[in-house]
């Protein structure tokens, strides 16, 4: 039998960008009249501003940023971020970077589209995971890797970074065309945040849980979690976490072995008559009335 040997070209891929090292992974929540000490160092930092407005000042420049906005402040340059009447939440990620494009990001603010809030999101939860310590501390300098990380946890940084570098210089290169790639992973990241957020309303199906809980936990704004939730599942993340509490509720009544007061203890509601309010507008009948129709059922079993 005839083999077929034809002769391949070799397509070497050449890097325009390099994220040899990172320094630091932050995720910052400011005050009203917040300001950090004037700093610099010899590497690039990228700052985010995930909800509300900062003032940053960069050597003798002083703008404001939104939310959705990034800068980069290059190597060297001294620079603070504040607040003056406003909370802000911000992401910084310190890192260094080679390639004939890094100028691109000096001096410029860029507002940043959802594929690459994703790939952001997606860095600063995988450094939760690579590294040890907590991402809201000002005071670290070092990152101490994390001994159980994830298999190739650093490679991951590594690629989402420069992926993250050069799709924003995409985005911004004059006649730009919508990035494929946007599409294609918006799915499965929809998917991912909310089997976090349904995994973590089952956790606490026993307590309590706020939006904002929700928000600090997975490292998105409020407005984020809430709209990706309702366009994936139909419902919003307090109706779902009621229903889960109160298909909980159902089976501990079904047991017959608690009271009430004592389920309304147990799943964290505030009060019997709030518990009661609910229970009814989930299942269009009290809690009282649910147990005489649970043990209706099983006479006439």
């Amino acid at each position: 039998m005839e083999v077929r040997a034809e002769e391949y070209f070799r397509n070497s891929l050449s890097d325009v960008l390099k994220v040899p090292a990172i320094y630091t992974i932050h995720y910052f929540r400011y005050g009203k009249n917040f300001k950090f000490p004037l700093e610099r160092h010899p590497f690039w930092e990228l700052v985010f501003i995930d909800s509300g407005k900062a003032k940053i000042t960069a050597d003798d420049k002083t703008f404001f940023m939104n939310q959705g906005e990034v800068c980069f402040h290059a190597p060297d340059v001294v620079h603070t971020i504040s607040t003056e009447d406003d909370f802000c939440n911000s992401a910084i990620v310190s890192f260094e970077a080679s390639g004939r494009m890094t100028g691109f990001f000096e001096n410029g603010i860029f507002k940043l589209n959802d594929y690459e809030k994703r790939l952001l999101s997606d860095l600063i939860n995988e450094g939760k995971v690579a590294f040890v310590g907590r991402l809201d501390d000002p005071n670290l300098t070092r990152m101490r890797k994390n001994e159980y990380a994830p298999f190739g946890s650093g490679q991951f940084i590594k690629n989402t970074l420069e992926l993250l570098l050069i799709s924003i210089i995409r985005s911004n290169l004059p006649d730009n065309s919508p990035k494929s790639a946007e599409s294609a992973s918006a799915s499965a990241h929809a998917d991912r945040i909310v089997e976090r957020i349904i995994a973590l309303l089952k956790s606490r199906v026993s307590t309590d849980i706020t939006l904002d809980e929700i928000a600090s936990e997975l490292f998105f704004s409020k407005t984020y979690i809430k709209t990706v939730f309702k366009k994936r599942v139909g419902k919003s993340i307090i109706k779902y976490y009621n229903e889960l509490k109160i298909d909980e509720a159902k089976k501990l009544i079904s047991l017959n072995k608690y009271s009430i007061t004592e389920i309304t203890s147990m799943l964290g509601f505030s009060s019997v008559h709030y518990f009661s309010r609910l229970f009814k507008k989930c299942t269009d009948m009290t809690p009282t009335e649910y147990n005489r129709s649970i043990k209706a059922e099983n006479v006439l079993q």
